[in-house]
């Protein structure tokens, strides 16, 4: 509504009426108590607005309205009011904070209090994302969870929550509470609450499943069944987007009991291989080993040729009095063309059009007028590579860094830091690449969760040469990840009958086998089919089995081209020895070889001189471009 003089006086006499002390501290209980009255407006609509508030009286104790207020203790104490509202307080010096969100201005009002008082607190829009077509959310939020203060959640104070939180989208993973299968009734066209599902294996991770039109079940698990079957499952539902959610709870893989160890991503490495995950939550509450920004994992997956987007999710537990606020980590989803509907927004961020963030406002970020999720073919290597990146932040931040394959190739520090940035940069690319933005600066504000200011685009991809990309290190990673689950299982796992726990094992089995044949060159491609194979070069081993030694030999091609001192030109050869994990055992050879054939011998031992146990081995030859991949059985 439109607020006018009169119009505020009245708002001001019904929220007197309304008003009480709320939670009163002792100190303060013989103090006579007054009305403030707040009405939180926009400044440029004068338009009552929601917003996240904080009123704090002469003695430092927070005051909250006596209803409806949805107040929690995180941060020093808030709570949610719907444009206007009144606490009492005692006599003196009263601080009321109000924000909403990372495009408005926060606001900090200092009164001296001898009297009933009212004010008008204007908040100031300092930019509007979905002018430019970038609409935010929270992919992960509970209203209903065990152990809440609140016991009556409904989806219209996550509607309020929200909205004081300046998103456009809230995604409640709670299950079948008031779930529809359709945006909750409290929606509008503008602004989405979504009822939907967060699927729980105890020991393969949990899942995001937005926008579900029906649930998925079971809805929580431990060893059966594999997270891949509910995946599949959340898939087959129309326009569902599965989200890996808080992947990396704790460091500890081997604790499955309780939290946080049940809610590490133990399948995500598995899942990923067949396209099961829509998105990844770099930006959670939860991702406690890092605290709450997990990069190490998700550049790891790209790493290894997959596509996943960029999403936050805070998993904030809004019916609890403790909990950190929703929104406080967010993801913008850019919809082409602006126009806002639920599925558009999961849809674009199933495409990788997104950026994270607790702060920072990445407006535009394009490499050769490519946006996040856009990919492109570079004919040959050593392309130079050209873009651009404009920021806008509530409070400076220091730096921008251009991320290539999780390394940095540009970064530009600002001193003193900048709350507005626009700049270009260029960097070489010698093979396929995922490319990146990241942005950091030191905490500020009241608003702002974590302990520096951050934000990440999801990437551009560039393929050279149709050659996928493939980090080995990380897919060897990869390899030993399964086989640690492999023993887990082992360890601990319990199944209702023998073909289940036959399944498990085949699946894990087939998933380790994949990323040891990425880490050896043996699997092709950008991830999207297509791409031509990886030059193979011939190599054998005997005897195969064999008990005390073995003798690999392999050729090293020619390609006809002349040294100056005539002979062919030499190529750079490794040989060396891995175990099924993807491990390394022993380098047998690196040194440049002319064209030819050659024989090393293994004696069985690793780089240590320790003799190696009866198992199944890989050599890896590679030869220039040209690589070879042999198993070898050691039968003590």
């Amino acid at each position: 509504m439109k607020i006018r003089a009169s119009g505020i006086a009245g708002c001001f006499l019904w929220a007197a009426c309304l008003s009480g002390a709320g939670p009163e501290p002792v100190r303060a209980a013989a103090a006579p108590l007054l009305k403030v009255t707040c009405a939180v407006i926009d400044s440029a609509g004068n338009t009552l607005i929601p917003a996240r508030c904080r009123v704090i009286d002469c003695y430092g104790y927070n005051r909250y309205p006596p209803l409806n207020s949805l107040y929690h203790t995180a941060k020093g104490g808030y709570f949610y009011g719907d444009g206007i509202f009144a606490v009492s307080v005692p006599p003196g010096r009263v601080i009321i904070q109000s924000g909403r969100g990372f495009e408005y201005r926060e606001r900090i009002d200092t009164l001296y209090v001898t009297a009933d008082t009212a004010i008008v607190a204007p908040l100031a829009r300092t930019i509007s994302m979905a002018e430019k077509g970038w609409f935010s959310g929270d992919t992960h939020v509970h209203i209903n969870h065990a152990g809440g203060h609140y016991d009556n959640l409904v989806p219209g104070d996550a509607a309020l929550m929200g909205r004081a939180e300046g998103l456009d989208v809230v995604n409640c993973l709670d299950n079948d509470y008031h779930f529809t299968g359709a945006p909750a009734s409290c929606s509008t066209p503008d602004f989405v609450v979504f009822m939907s599902e967060e699927v729980r294996s105890g020991t393969y991770g949990h899942w995001g499943a937005l926008g579900l039109r029906s649930l998925v079940r079971p809805t929580s698990s431990t060893w059966w069944p594999l997270s891949m079957d509910q995946l599949d499952s959340c898939h087959a539902r129309p326009g569902a987007v599965v989200v890996s959610a808080h992947p990396v709870t704790t460091g500890d893989f081997n604790q499955v009991e309780a939290w946080p160890g049940s809610g590490l991503a133990r399948e995500l490495p598995v899942d990923v291989i067949g396209g099961r995950v829509d998105a990844f939550e770099v930006m959670s509450y939860s991702n406690a080993l890092h605290g709450g920004i997990e990069l190490d994992l998700w550049y790891r997956l790209l790493n290894c040729g997959f596509r996943i987007p960029a999403s936050a999710g805070t998993d904030a537990v809004m019916n609890r009095l403790e909990s950190l606020p929703l929104g406080g980590y967010r993801v913008y989803v850019r919809i082409p063309g602006g126009g806002f509907g639920y599925q558009e927004w999961l849809d674009g961020l199933a495409a990788g059009r997104t950026f994270v963030t607790n702060g920072p406002l990445i407006t535009e970020f394009s490499v050769e007028e490519l946006a996040p999720g856009d990919t492109a073919a570079v004919p040959v290597p050593g392309a130079v590579l050209h873009g651009s990146i404009s920021v806008r932040s509530l409070h400076p931040v220091s730096g921008i860094e251009i991320v290539a394959n999780g390394e940095s190739a540009v970064a530009i520090s600002f001193a003193p830091p900048r709350a507005a940035i626009d700049t270009v940069f260029s960097l070489r690319i010698d093979r396929s690449a995922w490319v990146a933005a990241r942005v950091d600066g030191p905490a500020a504000g009241w608003l702002t969760v974590g302990s520096r200011l951050f934000a990440h685009t999801s990437p551009v991809y560039f393929n050279v040469g149709g050659e996928r990309i493939v980090d080995p290190e990380d897919a060897h990673y990869f390899a030993e990840w399964i086989a640690s689950l492999e023993a887990l299982a082992a360890e601990k796992g319990s199944w209702s009958s023998p073909s289940a726990e036959a399944r498990v094992f085949a699946e894990l089995a087939a998933a380790r086998e994949y990323y040891i044949s990425l880490a050896f060159g043996g699997l092709a491609g950008d991830g999207g089919g297509g791409a031509e194979p990886t030059p193979r070069i011939a190599a054998v081993n005997a005897p195969n089995p064999f008990g005390s030694g073995t003798t690999i030999e392999f050729d090293v091609p020619g390609s006809g081209t002349i040294r100056l001192g005539g002979s062919l030109a030499e190529r750079a050869t490794t040989v060396a020895i891995y175990d099924v994990a993807g491990r390394l055992v022993r380098r047998l050879l690196d040194r440049p070889l002319p064209p030819g054939r050659y024989r090393v011998s293994w004696d069985c031992r690793d780089e240590r001189g320790a003799a190696m146990p009866s198992g199944v081995y890989f050599a890896r030859v590679s030869a220039g471009e040209a690589t070879a991949r042999r198993k070898m059985i050691l039968v003590r």
